[in-house]
């Protein structure tokens, strides 16, 4: 019974201290930011934005050399609601030493603010744009808080990235000297994911076609190809297989006949070289220009004299492509056995499919 009195005695004279605990915490530097933060963004979601200069005016006033009330990203997208145009340029007019300085500072417990902040943006992207407009601001000002307003707003892509690098270029052309020249360079302008100028291709083809000259033909051909892209131009090496049927009786050597109708194929490795001319969205248009090694064959099977058609021919070749997303249509001409008075001229329609893979790297 004696410990019981004894222990709500100690309980109830401590009531007064923990009060007084629980009051110096709420009178944290820490809490304060947290709360004002709260407060800051309740009138923001209502669009008092008299009141939210004040309550960031007052978090500002809490930020010391350990302490910080914003990220940088949240104060800019402040200012910008509040028409604070002098601050933002003060704010924008950093260096490395005071980013880094933040690395040593307790930053503000993460919460909904930079979040809604950039959803209302979006939102009411019309607004910010006014205040800008209305703000009569000198032509670097202008030009540089637009340049960000345009990158904080739009989607996160390789492809806007590189649009705002290119803008970001030209504005310290333009400004060479400008005291905005940390924060356009190391947070503006960023690395990008995009393509290498390096990649590779790959090409699948059916086609049909003929041959003129002393062995005149039809021809039906599987080709498949893999190639080396350097910018516009692509180097493939690739396999040519053909099926023909003779148009004409063949003579041979020993004086006998090949018969018109009869089978032969084709076998025909081959390097080419192609640039492409035109690339617009999903449409493209490559000529290409190559060699290819090419060996006739007619089966002996039924006659043995017909080994004295099997041909090697150095063929030359020159084509264009047309490509339509992934599908690819192809002519092709060709010339075997130049200056062996026996040559032919090969035309080859086909459909296939094709592409190119980039390789992907970042891109300064």
């Amino acid at each position: 019974m004696k410990k019981l009195v004894i222990s709500i005695i100690f309980i109830i004279t401590m009531i007064p201290a923990f009060a007084q605990i629980e009051d110096e915490i709420q009178q944290t530097k820490k809490v304060k930011i947290e709360n004002g933060r709260a407060y800051l963004l309740e009138k923001f979601l209502d669009r008092d934005y008299e009141k939210v200069k004040e309550i960031k005016d007052y978090l500002k006033g809490l930020e010391d050399d350990n302490y910080c009330a914003f990220y940088p990203w949240e104060l800019w997208q402040l200012l910008y609601w509040t028409s604070e145009f002098d601050a933002l340029s003060v704010e924008f007019s950093v260096d490395s030493t005071d980013f880094h300085a933040l690395d040593n500072k307790v930053m503000p417990t993460k919460d909904q603010l930079n979040q809604q902040l950039y959803i209302h943006s979006i939102e009411d992207e019309h607004i910010l744009r006014s205040n800008l407009q209305d703000a009569q601001l000198s032509d670097e000002d202008d030009d540089f808080f637009t340049i960000f307003l345009d990158w904080n707003l739009k989607p996160l892509s390789s492809e806007n990235q590189e649009i705002v690098n290119g803008k970001i270029d030209d504005f310290l052309k333009t400004y060479p000297d400008s005291r905005y020249e940390w924060v356009a360079k190391n947070v503006v302008h960023r690395p990008y994911l995009g393509e290498s100028d390096w990649g590779f291709g790959f090409g699948l083809s059916f086609g049909t076609g003929f041959t003129t000259g002393k062995l005149q033909q039809p021809i039906f051909a599987l080709e498949i190809c893999v190639g080396v892209v350097y910018k516009k131009f692509e180097l493939d090496f690739g396999v040519n297989v053909t099926s023909l049927k003779t148009l004409y009786e063949q003579s041979l050597p020993n004086d006998s006949i090949y018969p018109k109708g009869s089978s032969a194929s084709g076998f025909m490795p081959f390097f080419s070289l192609s640039y492409n001319v035109f690339k617009k969205k999903w449409i493209g248009i490559t000529p290409s220009v190559g060699i290819g090694f090419l060996r006739e064959g007619y089966p002996t099977k039924d006659n043995p004299n017909n080994k004295y058609l099997d041909k090697k021919y150095t063929v030359s070749r020159a084509g264009v492509a047309i490509d339509i997303r992934f599908v690819r249509i192809r002519y092709d001409f060709g010339i075997t056995g130049l200056g062996k008075g026996d040559g032919s001229t090969m035309h080859t329609i086909s459909l296939g499919i094709a592409g190119i893979g980039r390789i992907q790297k970042y891109i300064e």
